[in-house]
Order: structure tokens, then sequence, then C-alpha cells
């Protein structure tokens, strides 16, 4: 699942089988960077209202409710179609182990967005990072994780995995991610 700025929901991702669409979560524990998925509901294709984006991104449309706050006193509910894109994941390609993969580093430019592509290490800067450490937060960081020959970056933050972030393709000199939520989908760092 692509998730935006506007979603806080745990990764989710979906299969097809039998004119079915699988839901899945991610367990919160992975085993040496090895994750593992448990299903959370089935819907009926038949049911669901989608289109294909392209021929790796599908958009599912949900009907639900959206709650407006006006002032303290007063609010309105609203019924909304809301859109939620899946990214197809492949197996990364790489030549590198995944000791060799979390020496590695990259700066990242998304739509104007610094990624520091780091594994292992605190992503906040040095005033959050004291932050923190007076509030006994962990803060944020990226693990390696790998979910049947994928690799994702995983951010973490305070020890609660947010978002994962498929790799296309990984060597010493190059890093291709994907299944960003706006054009492009995909970049590739040199």
């Amino acid at each position: 699942m692509i998730k935006t700025g506007d979603d806080y929901s745990e990764p989710e991702l979906i299969e097809f089988y039998d004119n079915k669409v699988l839901h899945f979560g991610v367990r919160n524990e992975s085993h040496n960077g090895v994750l593992s998925k448990n299903e959370i509901w089935v819907e009926n294709i038949a049911d669901t209202r989608f289109e294909l984006v392209n021929a790796n991104r599908i958009r599912f449309f949900r009907n639900g409710k959206e709650h407006k706050v006006i002032s303290e006193t007063e609010s309105i509910t609203v019924d909304k179609i809301f859109e939620v894109d899946y990214e197809r994941i492949e197996p990364t390609k790489t030549d590198l182990s995944k000791m060799d993969i979390e020496k590695l580093e990259f700066n990242v430019q998304w739509n104007n967005e610094h990624i520091n592509f780091v594994f292992n290490k605190d992503l906040d800067s040095s005033a959050i990072q004291e932050v923190n450490k007076r509030m006994r937060r962990e803060g944020r960081k990226l693990s390696l994780e790998n979910l049947d020959g994928t690799y994702f970056g995983a951010i973490y933050n305070n020890g609660v995995r947010e978002t994962l972030i498929p790799i296309r393709e990984i060597s010493k000199e190059k890093l291709t991610l994907y299944g960003f939520p706006e054009k492009p989908y995909e970049i590739t760092v040199p």
C-alpha cells in the first residue's frame, strides 16, 4: 500500500487469489530483517471499484466519511470516496549481501524532499535526538527488511514500523526506490 502524508495506518499488502483481494498486515517483529505477513481481511473483486494506474499500480476507491472540524463546538461529517494505491513488488536486483547493503549510504531527492538513506542510524537532527533522549524515545531510523526476495527500507519511529519503501535495485553505485505516492513513482540515485 502506498502511504500518503495523510495516512497513518500500518503497512499493508494485497494479493489476488480466486477472484478475491486478500489484505495482509506486516507483523511488527521481523526475524533478522525478514518480514512475515498476516491476513487481515478478504474482499470479492466483483464488489471492488478500482482502476489500473499503470502496469504496476492499482488504485482502489473506498466509500467513507470525512469528519471536518469547523470550530471547538461545530463539526460536520461528509461522504467521501478515498483513493488507495498499491504498487506491485518484485524481487530486488542486487549482487550484495544484506550486510553489504546496510553499509551503503545514499542521498535521495524526491519532489523537493531530502531522504538520507542510511541504515541503522538515527535519522533525526541532533536537536530532535536530544529531545527524544530526554523523552526516552527512540526517534526515527531506517532498517533493511526483506519479504519474499524484495528488500525494503523500513522507516521506524520510536520502535514502530511506519513505512516500507521497496527497493527495485541496489549496488554500491546505484539505488532505485519505488512505490512513492506521487509522480515520479520511482527514483534512481547514481
